[in-house]
């Protein structure tokens, strides 16, 4: 099959640091490109750039990636002859309705519970019962679920950093890494936006390339992610297990995780603010994780590979049906 996936146009596929929707982009790519088939990457915020370059080639399936462009969805059926479109969400509250009115995201989620044409392949569990329950047509809903790529890290058995916690990801409101820094074992690594009382000079280790990011992130012991909403099971914490850290998460990002594993901590809402509480949990998961660190990597190659993640995502997209003029 030949596959165009729509990125947001916004920075480079594959992104030079931070960046999620991109390098997953970018990785369902490349595996599409293992599987035999030819997945192609359009990356411009541009609507006429898009059309165009869809109509070079002949496409069987076009996937887009960013819910701001759901408009474009009826120009690329009235003026391609791409057969199959699909559209995906990565908005982090898609389960927080309080939230849609503030993001602006009320009338993306109106279109997509009032679509009767597309595809939406929602990334997480939640998103798709979300979708369903809020009245959207059950037959356009797809549950395709994100991987990480174990294949392009370094992995070390045995942690450099093994009373080293670590919290990687931009740092802005949503994950809350202002509130945390107190709490003197935890690196943070990401760009900082300047929206939060965050201190540079506590920890801050600055913003990783992608390159150094996939050699050293098995460095440390744990990874932290007390974010307020997140989509699924975020990349970042999908990369985290595969590189054998324990983690600490906020319910938020542990939706698709299965309960009781030991290198999973999930802190509750009503503590997220007890610093000394969240503290004795981290420390107490860097404990157990170190020394299970073989076993949390075989879990996330076992649940997050992108070799058997991708080639369902092709075995469902060669059964779909063409979308309904």
């Amino acid at each position: 099959m030949r596959l165009a996936l729509v990125g947001p146009g916004i920075m480079p596929i594959p992104p030079d640091g931070w960046g999620a929707v991109e390098s997953l982009i970018w990785d369902y790519a490349l595996e599409l490109d293992e599987l035999g088939h030819e997945g192609t990457i359009v990356n411009t915020p541009n609507y006429d750039e898009i059309i165009n370059f869809l109509k070079e080639e002949q496409y069987d399936f076009a996937h887009i990636h960013y819910d701001v462009f759901h408009p474009i969805m009826d120009r690329i059926a009235a003026e391609t002859d791409i057969p199959k479109l699909a559209f995906s969400s990565h908005y982090p509250y898609i389960d927080q309705p309080h939230m849609h009115r503030r993001d602006g995201y009320d009338r993306i989620f109106d279109w997509i519970i009032n679509n009767k044409k597309y595809y939406v392949f929602c990334i997480s569990k939640k998103d798709y019962e979300t979708f369903k329950n809020a009245g959207a047509d059950e037959s356009t809903l797809l549950l395709s679920e994100n991987g990480a790529n174990h294949k392009r890290f370094t992995y070390r058995s045995e942690a450099l950093k093994p009373d080293r916690s670590l919290y990687l990801g931009q740092i802005y409101h949503r994950k809350k890494q202002w509130l945390y820094q107190g709490i003197e074992s935890i690196d943070y690594v990401g760009k900082d936006t300047g929206a939060t009382p965050f201190d540079q000079s506590k920890n801050y280790l600055g913003e990783w390339s992608d390159d150094y990011k996939r050699e050293h992130f098995t460095d440390f012991a744990s990874l932290v992610l007390l974010s307020d909403g997140e989509n699924g099971t975020p990349l970042v914490l999908k990369e985290a297990i595969i590189n054998g850290l324990g983690v600490v998460i906020s319910k938020y990002a542990a939706h698709d995780l299965p309960e009781g594993l030991p290198f999973v901590t999930v802190i509750p809402d009503d503590k997220l603010e007890d610093i000394p509480y969240v503290e004795e949990k981290i420390k107490e998961n860097r404990e157990v994780s170190i020394g299970m660190r073989d076993e949390i990597r075989q879990f996330g190659i076992d649940n997050f590979s992108w070799e058997s993640l991708v080639k369902l995502y092709a075995q469902n997209v060669e059964k779909l049906e063409p979308n309904a003029n």
